[in-house]
């Protein structure tokens, strides 16, 4: 088994690079497949403009959104850099997030649409060491001059996919010499509770906690190369995250529920 969740994607990239990893809806509702090559070409452009914005090994990058493409993307991206993801759903309250990217400690932080962005600059003199937010969905003049009155730099998906592609073009190597340096022992995801009975704790989970369950998934599981899992449960729950790994390391495919 390779040494970390990168790592595993590309043997599996290796083995199956035509096979379609990922199945989402485009504007008009059609789904439309990206396999598992174009998925890791993706990732290291990805990779690429986070490095551009500062995420270095060892940061810890805020990742609140519900299941879509771009989250397993960016969660490969980060991971393979050397860096940490902090995930929560987009039914945190302010308070959660403001408590969760502090304590964790994130410099940038991913959002998906401006409701989320609205809840970190409502809360920004909580978070001092929040500098950098990309939004997944298109955010509007308004919202980024709110952000950066706030002294929150706010970047599109599409502008940070824009500064990896140029920096890409210059070091295409980068992600691949990264994620070469990791190992199982590192810090994959800082995983926080609800907090119904207090605040809200961290879990610290390493590429070894979830490579030895995706590793147990395919024994008792039935998963073969090209089979179509459709998501729905939270991703940034520790059981969905497992079966996300579990179907990329069986070359099976992840079918987007949203928009349902």
């Amino acid at each position: 088994m390779p040494a970390t969740i990168p790592l595993m994607f590309m043997e599996t990239v290796k083995s199956h690079p035509s096979v379609t990893a990922q199945l989402s809806k485009d504007g008009s509702g059609t789904f439309r497949a990206t396999t598992y090559a174009e998925l890791l070409e993706q990732v290291k452009v990805l990779a690429a403009g986070f490095l551009e914005l500062g995420v270095r090994r060892g940061a810890h990058v805020g990742l609140i959104s519900d299941n879509r493409r771009e989250w397993m993307m960016i969660d490969l991206a980060v991971l393979g850099l050397g860096a940490a993801d902090v995930p929560r759903g987009c039914d945190a309250t302010e308070q959660e997030l403001r408590y969760i990217l502090d304590f964790s400690e994130c410099s940038l932080t991913v959002l998906e649409n401006e409701k989320q962005l609205a809840k970190i600059v409502a809360n920004k003199g909580g978070l001092p060491l929040l500098k950098t937010a990309v939004l997944l969905d298109p955010v509007s003049a308004e919202a980024r001059a709110a952000a950066e009155s706030a002294g929150l730099a706010v970047h599109d998906f599409s502008r940070l996919m824009e500064l990896g592609a140029a920096r890409f073009a210059r070091a295409p190597s980068e992600y691949l010499d990264e994620a070469a340096k990791g190992g199982t022992d590192d810090l994959a995801t800082l995983i926080y509770t609800s907090g119904t009975t207090g605040e809200p704790k961290g879990v610290m989970l390493s590429h070894g906690n979830f490579l030895y369950q995706t590793g147990q998934l395919p024994r008792v599981l039935d998963i073969t190369p090209g089979d179509i899992w459709l998501s729905v449960l939270p991703v940034w729950h520790s059981f969905e995250r497992v079966v996300q790994y579990a179907i990329l390391v069986s070359a099976s495919s992840i079918a987007y529920s949203k928009p349902v």
